[in-house]
């Protein structure tokens, strides 16, 4: 089972922590000059489930699917700092991440550490660089097997506002233009020393023994260092090539989606979508790291185990749900699904 924290601690002895279960109250002073209360909240999840990960950032319109073999492993450290969101997101598995940031937020990623060779939007990932997604926009990350990262989400205007600060400028000329950010080595490094200590005083708010938290503080600080990591970035170019082949398999996506129940045949779907194998490969390989059979097969097994997840184990077949998603050979089924996820599709119903 999943281990889940949350703490509640007021500033002051006039809030009654009974009444806020599961809240830190604090105050600080606003840029403005005036007083605003600030709600905090802090959690942590490990899990061995990563839909449950997904499912633990509920602000996040998402979706996960793991795409390498073995048992999931994961972890979660949370802190909301009134609209502010910063968090701790570790995976120990490579999954295919697909959606958008929180209503009003921006989401910054950076990465504290990784092996492989992640991609975002098709392009591959660095150490120093950070991951930039403005809401309203459904974007793509594929992970390596280990991505330990710190999260951001924040509030556009707020982020906007620190990063007028320091340019005098149009915010949107920096935010515009970014999906990848080459960060100063330097200026990372900060970062990432300030997001630790930050995690660090948030892991001891756990425990129970501050009456009070640093944390919002640390946190408008590290919003003021995240704006001048991107002011003084580097942005990374898309290619032409890379928006056109994410786009040749969004195509094949669609067209796999319309005959879900049939068996993956590449030949066939290239004839219909009016592309060579060659190149339909070259896109899966460069844009997902995975050839364009194993990509297809990853992803309707963990359309499977998510029905398995939600189902009734009193009254599902197996049978019947791997055959809905074009599995017609049940042995194959099972050992690729076992391969995948660690465990056996029986395994996943008992745990749903």
């Amino acid at each position: 089972m999943p281990l889940v924290y949350r703490v509640c601690y007021p500033d002051s002895a006039k809030t009654d922590v009974r009444s806020r279960p599961g809240c830190l109250y604090n105050k600080f002073s606003s840029h403005h000059g005036k007083t605003r209360a600030m709600t905090t909240t802090v959690f942590q999840l490990e899990s061995r489930d990563f839909t449950e990960m997904e499912q633990a950032l509920h602000a996040w319109d998402h979706r996960y699917r793991q795409i390498s073999p073995g048992e999931f492993r994961g972890g979660l450290l949370h802190t909301q700092v009134g609209t502010l969101g910063i968090f701790r997101n570790r995976w120990e598995c490579a999954i295919h991440y697909r959606g958008g940031a929180p209503k009003g937020a921006i989401g910054i990623a950076v990465t504290l550490a990784q092996t492989g060779t992640p991609r975002w939007l098709g392009q591959r990932v660095d150490y120093d660089d950070a991951i930039i997604q403005r809401c309203g926009t459904e974007a793509e990350y594929v992970s390596g097997p280990l991505w330990d990262s710190i999260v951001f989400a924040i509030p556009e205007a707020e982020l906007g506002q620190s990063i007028t600060d320091i340019t005098h400028d149009d915010p949107e000329l920096i935010l515009g233009v970014l999906d990848v950010a080459r960060l100063a080595p330097q200026l990372a490094a900060q970062l990432r020393q300030a997001a630790k200590a930050y995690l660090e005083v948030a892991t001891r708010s756990l425990s129970g023994q501050d009456a009070t938290s640093p944390l919002p503080g640390m946190a408008t600080s590290m919003v003021k260092m995240m704006a001048r990591a991107l002011v003084f970035s580097q942005q990374r170019i898309q290619t032409r090539s890379c928006s056109r082949q994410r786009q040749l398999i969004r195509n094949a996506e669609d067209y796999v989606a319309q005959g879900v129940t049939q068996p993956l045949r590449i030949g066939q779907l290239c004839r219909d979508i009016g592309v060579s194998e060659r190149t339909l490969r070259d896109a899966f390989n460069k844009r997902t790291g995975m050839n364009p059979l194993a990509y297809f097969q990853t992803q309707r097994l963990n359309r499977v185990h998510g029905a398995l997840r939600e189902a009734d184990a009193a009254t599902v077949l197996i049978k019947q749900v791997a055959y809905d998603q074009g599995f017609t050979h049940l042995g194959r089924f099972c050992r690729g699904y076992k391969r995948l996820f660690g465990e056996t599709p029986t395994d996943t119903l008992r745990r749903g």
